[in-house]
């Protein structure tokens, strides 16, 4: 029996990674039934229970060469994680299973993933020296593809593909049911963010949500992509922003945040993955910008983006008024800008599949 290791942000809490897992595993189990699934994770056992998978630790080298001597295929990816921005340490640890993975003879792909910025010289060209020594790479979006040309990556050539979450299924579960229940009538807008620099950003946000939710008759729901972190802020910004905002509190799967999402009118977000979630229902979208994953995925859709380094609450504001003016049209937009990019998330697992003996 073939046997496939996939290596990520698992096992983290992230809702945006783990949507990526489970959508490349009900991928490549579509596509090869018989493959057997190892997972590197930071929470193994709940990895495995999760998805069905073989959790694997993501640390110790003795675990590592112990699953990857009996792998057939080794996927790294999807997600962000040849980048140096969020930490110096993590594209060094990625390069570094990644290049185990082809001393211990597994067929290597760079799977679905979004790279940079790379900004140190020395992970440069590590970088450039792994990456141009791998059977196989599919990418997230369009402006990684100038990411790997500026690092001298050019073999084998990089196929364009798109973020395994845009595949994933919604779950209308009991807690999803129960949730929304609570919302009531009227329209909903979700607010998506995350900790980042100093909290100038954060009051432009709560000023633009508290006046949206006083004139435009709307309340806000904050979600929590990372727990606890995300939980954390949302509560404080839910405080600050008053009775026109609820935080969602449960700890919902990804298939069940998908779910939630789709009943919301418009989403603003810095968590990439909201922002997925959101063009894959339909649901407009405004992006904080903080990181250029986040643009990316802003201008694929061609949806609106924001810089919160340089954030303007009157234009904000803006921004989603015009929004809710237009949100039918808005909302058959964004299903239209979303499908070519659907289509294309299907290459990776495609290809992944041709892979395995």
């Amino acid at each position: 029996m073939s046997r496939v290791v996939l290596s990520g942000y698992y096992g983290f809490d992230n809702l945006g990674d783990e949507a990526v897992l489970a959508a490349t595993v009900d991928a490549l189990r579509a596509r090869r039934p018989d493959v057997e699934i190892a997972v590197l994770s930071a929470a193994p056992e709940a990895t495995g229970r999760a998805f069905g998978v073989e959790g694997v630790p993501r640390a110790g080298l003795r675990g590592l060469v112990r699953v990857l001597r009996r792998c057939d295929l080794f996927l790294s990816g999807g997600g962000s994680l040849f980048q140096d921005v969020t930490s110096w340490r993590s594209p060094w640890y990625y390069l570094g299973v990644l290049a185990l993975a082809r001393r211990l003879g597994c067929r290597t792909a760079v799977y679905a993933q979004g790279i940079g910025p790379l900004r140190g010289r020395a992970i440069r060209s590590a970088a450039r020296r792994q990456l141009n020594a791998v059977d196989l790479l599919t990418l997230r979006d369009r402006e990684s593809l100038s990411v790997l040309a500026a690092l001298g990556v050019d073999r084998p050539p990089a196929v364009l593909a798109g973020d395994p979450a845009l595949l994933l299924a919604p779950e209308w579960s009991a807690r999803v049911l129960a949730e929304m229940a609570q919302w009531g009538e009227g329209v909903h807008l979700g607010l998506a963010l995350r900790s980042w620099k100093d909290d100038a950003w954060l009051d432009a946000v709560t000023t633009a949500a508290r006046t949206v939710a006083e004139r435009c008759d709307a309340r806000w729901v904050c979600l929590a992509m990372q727990r606890p972190g995300d939980l954390a802020l949302a509560e404080r910004v839910a405080a600050t922003v008053g009775p026109g905002a609820r935080v969602v509190r449960a700890a919902l799967t990804p298939r069940e945040m998908l779910a939630l999402v789709s009943g919301l009118t418009l989403v603003v977000g810095m968590r990439l993955h909201a922002l997925v979630f959101a063009a894959t229902q339909g649901v407009p979208l405004v992006s904080l910008a903080y990181d250029p994953k986040v643009g990316a995925v802003a201008r694929e859709l061609g949806e609106p983006l924001l810089d919160p380094g340089h954030l303007d609450a009157p234009v904000l504001v803006g921004m989603i008024r015009d929004a809710l003016a237009d949100a039918g049209a808005r909302r058959a937009r964004v299903l239209a800008a979303v499908a070519p990019l659907r289509a294309r998330a299907a290459l990776a697992p495609n290809l992944a599949a041709q892979m395995v003996p």
